[in-house]
């Protein structure tokens, strides 16, 4: 078990995060931004647009049925821009950046079953020492065994 790869897992992991994080709060700006300058243009259009069509309705459906007009008119394109906000999506990076978390994810569980695996193997020879040193013994003695065998 290497510790230099673990580190190495774990600072890929830690990059992955930051550049997922940081791609998320670009976009949150970079969404929220326009918005902002999109809603405050639209406010000042908008009232200069129902203006123009309330005084140009008003003579033809009275003052309640202009204003009627101008509001539906008003909600419809509020539906339309939240539909169109509502579809800005990340662009490639963040997908990419999901995949170098998982894969340094990936790569960290493996290296916690190694060490996993480790410890098992410790904890068997600190539990029977003699049946871990055994198989290493068996061949040097059997060959010391037939050398004096041999001599005699």
């Amino acid at each position: 078990m290497n510790t230099d790869k673990i580190i190495r897992d774990l600072r890929v992991l830690l990059r992955a995060q930051s550049v997922i994080t940081e791609i998320k709060l670009n976009h949150l700006a970079a969404r929220s931004g326009l918005m902002a300058v999109a809603a405050l243009i639209g406010i000042f259009g908008l009232a200069m647009l129902d203006l123009a069509v309330y005084f140009e309705l008003e003579p033809k459906m009275g003052r309640v049925g202009a204003a009627a007009i101008v509001g539906i008119g008003d909600l419809i394109l509020a539906a339309i821009l939240l539909v169109i906000a509502a579809r800005v999506k990340p662009g490639r990076d963040l997908e990419l950046a999901q995949e170098i978390q998982k894969s340094a994810l990936d790569a960290l569980a493996a290296d916690a079953r190694e060490i996993e695996a480790d410890i098992r193997g410790l904890t068997r020879i600190v539990r029977n020492p003699l049946d871990a040193a055994v198989p290493g013994l068996i061949m040097p003695l059997a060959s010391m065994l037939i050398k004096a065998l041999r001599k005699k």
